[in-house]
């Protein structure tokens, strides 16, 4: 479909116009999505008043309940600048009305997520890394396979990989993601995979768990969390959610660089697929930034490590104090020795004068 669109002579004479490759891969998606929602061709919307166009892009922005105001308005930005670029302007109100923020939801910081895991246990600590390090939705999260998981971690150990990238398909939204096994992940969950092999009898829920690394279900797994934050001694101000895992990785790949389209792909949200050469560009840019993102935010000993090396430096400057203390009273006890020695010395002169002159 996009492929068509773009082979049509208004939107290549448009896109030719666009000097940024992005601008020139994305548009034509964006367009189309519009286009597609009302059904018609770009001849059809060229067609249209200049109030019959407001009316669509009201309609398209305001109609999308569930999409993101800034998501609408890339939308309707494509459309604009093609309809500018056939001197048809369009304006529209860009503010929506700003859904209320979820206050019964807890958000996640660096520190929550760090505290969480220095308290849970091995299975604790596998869970909170892999979903740190995938940042996927809680449906993606448990029916990823165990004996997926083992291959890839035997994989790494037999090439010696820091990190595993693996694609797959978001169920959602059809769209192809690429799920990242970080350091952190690949080490708890070898640990946790063999300890949960080695019991042959475990306990499982009354449900049956849809996870078959973990055992859990996605309520079980909501359990967990709730149960590691009352651990960690955090205070949440509303429910702690799963799903704000996946928005604290998000945020991280943005704070570390990562642009709209790099974020969208390792989450697998709607992107493109129809172009293999932009996929396979946004792979290899998302596996160039990832190691810095974990080492800069998404490793979840970061906040542990940092305290250990500020108290190592605190004990070690403390030692070389004492160590250099224990120097000066030796040196001390060292002087007072020699001045017995000298003084003992000069004694048995004196007694050898006094007895000369008696």
């Amino acid at each position: 479909m996009e492929t068509k669109l773009i082979e049509n002579p208004l939107v290549s004479n448009w896109l030719a116009e666009k000097r940024s490759k992005a601008t020139r891969e994305t548009y034509p998606y964006k367009l189309r999505i519009f286009l597609d929602y009302f059904g018609i061709t770009p001849e059809q919307l060229l067609k249209l008043t200049p109030k019959q166009t407001r009316t669509l892009a009201l309609r398209f922005q305001n109609e999308q309940p569930d999409m993101p105001n800034n998501t609408v308005l890339s939308h309707l930005t494509a459309a604009g600048s093609f309809l500018d670029f056939h001197d048809k302007p369009i304006r529209w109100k860009r503010a929506r009305v700003k859904p209320r923020p979820d206050v019964s939801s807890h958000v996640y910081s660096n520190g929550d997520l760090s505290k969480m895991f220095q308290v849970g246990d091995v299975k604790d600590k596998a869970m909170l890394s892999l979903a740190t390090s995938l940042g996927w939705e809680i449906s993606g999260f448990v029916k990823l396979k165990r004996k997926t998981v083992q291959d890839l971690i035997e994989r790494a150990k037999e090439n010696g990989d820091h990190f595993i990238y693996f694609k797959n398909i978001r169920q959602k939204t059809g769209a192809l993601r690429l799920g990242v096994l970080n350091p952190l992940a690949i080490e708890w969950l070898d640990k946790w995979l063999k300890t949960s092999s080695s019991h042959k009898k475990q306990k499982r829920e009354k449900v049956n768990p849809v996870s078959d690394i973990f055992l859990l279900t996605d309520r079980g797994i909501q359990n967990r969390l709730k149960i590691l934050a009352i651990r960690a001694d955090i205070k949440t101000t509303g429910r702690v959610r799963f799903h704000n895992i996946r928005k604290w990785v998000m945020s991280g790949l943005s704070r570390c660089g990562f642009n709209e389209w790099q974020t969208k792909f390792v989450l697998g949200k709607a992107i493109p697929l129809a172009d293999s050469t932009y996929l396979q560009t946004l792979e290899f840019e998302v596996k160039e930034r990832y190691p810095k993102a974990y080492d800069e935010y998404l490793n979840l000993e970061n906040e542990t490590s940092k305290d250990l090396k500020k108290k190592t430096i605190e004990i070690e400057s403390e030692n070389k104090r004492l160590s250099n203390r224990v120097k000066q009273l030796e040196s001390k006890d060292n002087e007072i020795e020699e001045l017995k020695k000298q003084y003992a010395s000069l004694e048995k002169k004196v007694l050898a004068m006094l007895e000369k002159q008696s």
